[in-house]
Formats: structure tokens, sequence, C-alpha cells
């Protein structure tokens, strides 16, 4: 069943297709979407203007069942499917898991499925879910600070760890650690901000998903320079570096510059956290107990 959906999507079909030969699909929602547009200026002749669109989308997939890739394969296959014109970042559930989690009380999913348009659904199962209301309450509220607290500690520890000048530095090593900080951060904001907790711990993965509530990703990591861009391979790929290769291939100066932004990271993650938790306590520990869109009962 194909739904009108209240703007344009790129690649639409082509993408729903790819989708559909993958796995039993359900139903498709874009939490978000966004083009870049790369445009080539050619001054001597003979020449062509081409200009090339990427589409990055952010997409809750559900399915009857899992699909055969594992998560991060399953992004790889429609970015390389799609001629590496429009790039997937993927939530994956199943439709059985997805009711029962809303039924739970998954503020994250309820919200998804709800306030985002649907690109696909194959029925209209979801549909009484999609009018459940948001759940606050004190404990929950406790819950969320709890969670932010211990992995903001964890994220400070590591950086206060290598925050050190040693003649025997090894630049690898430290950036392993700051990979693991800057995880801790993304996955504490992600929690935070949306209540989720992701399964794919891909750290640019996890710093896409973090950019939309806030602009903190793109901000300290840039990537309009190459310069820019291989500070950002190193952090991303830290763990694999230090996994497979014995060679340093980085020296100590890269490794303290992405310290420097690591901890320009932490240092604003901490002050937006601070202003959310604010934001958070006003809706979850009101007098009254309960803010009055957790009192919409539950549509039958």
């Amino acid at each position: 069943m194909k739904t009108k959906t209240p703007t344009k999507f790129p690649f639409k079909k082509k993408l729903i297709g790819l989708i559909q030969k993958e796995l039993p699909l359900h139903s498709i929602y874009v939490i978000g979407v966004y083009a870049e547009k790369k445009r080539q200026e050619i001054y001597l002749t003979p020449g062509c203007t081409n200009p090339q669109k990427l589409v990055i989308y952010t997409l809750l997939i559900i399915g009857h069942k899992s699909p055969r890739k594992s998560q991060g394969d399953f992004m790889e296959y429609l970015y390389n499917k799609m001629q590496q014109r429009c790039k997937v970042y993927v939530i994956f559930h199943t439709l059985v898991n997805i009711m029962d989690r809303i039924d739970m009380g998954d503020n994250f999913l309820t919200r998804t499925i709800s306030q985002p348009p649907c690109l696909y659904k194959e029925d209209d199962a979801l549909l009484r879910f999609s009018r459940y209301g948001i759940c606050y309450h004190r404990l929950l509220y406790k819950e969320i600070k709890k969670g932010w607290t211990s992995r903001m500690k964890r994220a400070g520890y590591m950086l206060t760890v290598i925050d050190t000048i040693l003649d025997n530095e090894e630049p690898n090593s430290k950036l392993a650690i700051l990979h693991v900080a800057i995880e801790q951060m993304c996955l504490a904001l992600l929690n935070l901000f949306w209540e989720y907790k992701p399964h794919h711990y891909s750290l640019d993965y996890l710093l896409h998903l973090c950019s939309h509530f806030t602009q903190l990703p793109n901000r300290i990591f840039p990537r309009t320079t190459f310069g820019l861009q291989r500070q950002y391979y190193m952090l991303c790929n830290a763990q694999d570096i230090i996994r497979f290769k014995h060679k340093n291939e980085f020296s100590n100066n890269d490794a303290h510059k992405v310290t420097k932004l690591c901890e320009r990271f932490y240092e604003e993650a901490m002050a937006l956290g601070k202003d959310q938790l604010k934001q958070l306590k006003e809706l979850h520990c009101q007098p009254s107990e309960l803010n009055s869109e957790s009192k919409e009962k539950k549509a039958s």
C-alpha cells in the first residue's frame, strides 16, 4: 500500500524495491532526508557540467523478519546498489517487536510511527499505535538522568586518561580510546534526546543520528577540507585500524588534534545535556504527576 507523503522523496521507488528484495517489508518511516548537491565546473574545453546529488536518508524500517545481512552490510548494500547516489542510515525493527515495545511505553518508537511521514506500508497494523500518547513520569526521568550521568562520566574518564604527554605516546591507542569516548557521548545524547538505544555502533552512524537534534557533530567534526576529513576518518576507524594494522599510520600531532576536538565535543555535549535535562524534568516531574499528553488513553 503506497501512502501519500508531504514532500518529494528522491529514489523512492528504487529504494523500496531494493529493501523488499532483502526482507519481508511491512513499512518505512522517514526520520530525516537530506539532498546534497555537488556541482563541478569545467573551464577547459571540451567539458561538461554534471551536477551530482547525494541523498541521505534516515529510515525506520519495519519488517516481518530481520534482513539476512548485518545492519552495517545492509546499509552498505543499499548504498552500492544505489550507485553511491543515495546513502541510507537504517533503524530496524520487526513488526512484532515494535508492537511489543510501544505497548511497553517506548517513547522513541511511539513518536517515530506518528510524527514522520510514512514512505511505504503494507497495511494499517500500526495505525492504533500511532495514536498512543507519550509517557511522562518522574521515574522515567530518573532513569534517563542516570544513564546520561553514567555514560558521560565514562567518557570524561577516558579523556582524562589520555590527557598526558609521554615520551612513548602511541597515537593509534590514543585514537582508539577517543573513539570509545565519543561513542559513549553519542549513546548518552541519543538516550537523552530520543530515549533511543541503538543496536548498531558505527561511530559515523551514531554521529549522524545525533545530528538530527543538534548541530554539534557537524560543527565539531566538519569534513569541508582534506585535513578535516582525515581527522574524521582517524576517529571513526580507530578501532579497525588498531585491530588490523600493526604499523602506526598517524603521528602524535594527529592524535593531539583529534583529542582537542573530542574535548570540545565533550564540553559542549555536557552543556547541551544540562539544558535538556532541565526541560525533561519540567515534563516528567510536574506536581500534577503527569503531563497532559501522557493522560491520553490508548486508542483501542
